[in-house]
């Protein structure tokens, strides 16, 4: 039981891994570079490294990522749109 609910977290975390690279693949400029904290910047291409490896910058990615689609869904962003003008 245990091993499956392993099996099923980690086919999530591959899921969500491939949807964040895919977002980013498609809305992330390749000229752009993002900076996270002390990190320094990285491009588009080490973005999607991270985010593949799975390491600390990648899931900052993922989080950040995550939160903005939990905010987009719950209507919270068209509310803030809303309320700036």
């Amino acid at each position: 039981m245990k091993e499956e609910k392993n099996k099923d977290n980690e086919r999530i975390n591959e899921n969500i891994k491939k949807l964040v690279i895919a977002r980013i693949e498609a809305q992330v400029p390749s000229n752009l570079r993002l900076s996270i904290g002390s990190s320094g910047s990285i491009s588009k291409e080490e973005m999607i490294e991270h985010v593949k490896k799975g390491d600390d910058i990648g899931r900052k990615i993922i989080e950040s990522q995550l939160r903005f689609l939990r905010a987009q869904a719950s209507g919270q962003i068209t509310k803030e749109l809303v309320s700036i003008e």
